[in-house]
């Protein structure tokens, strides 16, 4: 069976994502849920503490949680790294520096054993920064538009969306963006989730999805549709 591949548009490990976070727990085993922390985003802020906050949340969820301190090239590069991913049933990148996290994980052993997460069944979150480097493409602060890790194809994010939307200018992203990718704003503690190649809105707040002169907003529980 495919796997599950979750956008979540920031704001993650607090009491408002706990809904949102028993769906995914469920969907990565339940019960006999592994789940993995990674903070690598956080890398140049505070990446033990973006790590301490995931694993608290999720064990208190129910999940069996650890931290995994990618925070480097190296370390994503490392087999060592990659045979403790090999052991989870959902990996979670948490918010921070989508750059950094684009840069660390491309190419890398550790990528090649997240997307063999999902192939085996499991679940790949990413939060905020995590949401951005899945998709086709990310959007880079000063640069605009980058490509992103392709798990999740023809879709772009605008996490924090409700903060953010008018301060990055999603009219001169869409225009910038590639035909046939959808940009896709994703409130805090809101996401999308797809295990068999549809999507639904999933959290407590709001997905937008722009499409041409509008924007069609979809809210937990809703197929959404690019």
């Amino acid at each position: 069976m495919a796997g599950t591949i979750a956008l979540v548009g920031g704001g993650e490990c607090r009491a408002p994502c706990d809904e949102m976070d028993r769906a995914l727990i469920e969907l990565a085993g339940g019960q006999s849920a592994r789940a993995g922390i990674i903070p690598t985003a956080a890398a140049r802020e505070n990446p033990r503490l973006a790590a301490q906050n995931g694993v608290n949340h999720f064990r208190r969820l129910g999940a069996s949680t650890g931290a995994i301190m990618i925070v480097q090239r190296a370390n994503a590069d490392s087999p060592r790294f990659a045979a403790q991913i090999d052991d989870l049933t959902l990996a979670y990148l948490t918010g921070g520096d989508p750059v950094h996290l684009l840069e660390t994980l491309r190419d890398s052993v550790v990528w090649l054993a997240l997307t063999a997460l999902v192939a085996r069944g499991g679940v790949l979150v990413g939060s905020s920064a995590g949401a951005m480097i899945l998709c086709e493409q990310m959007w880079a602060l000063g640069e605009g538009w980058r490509e992103g890790l392709g798990a999740v194809p023809r879709v772009a994010i605008v996490p924090h969306h409700t903060t953010l939307a008018a301060r990055w200018d999603t009219e001169k992203m869409r225009n910038a963006l590639d035909a046939g990718v959808a940009l896709v704003g994703l409130d805090e503690c809101a996401g999308l989730v797809s295990r068999d190649g549809s999507w639904r809105a999933i959290g407590a707040g709001e997905v937008s999805v722009y499409r041409d002169s509008e924007i069609r907003v979809y809210r937990s529980g809703d197929v959404v549709s690019f």
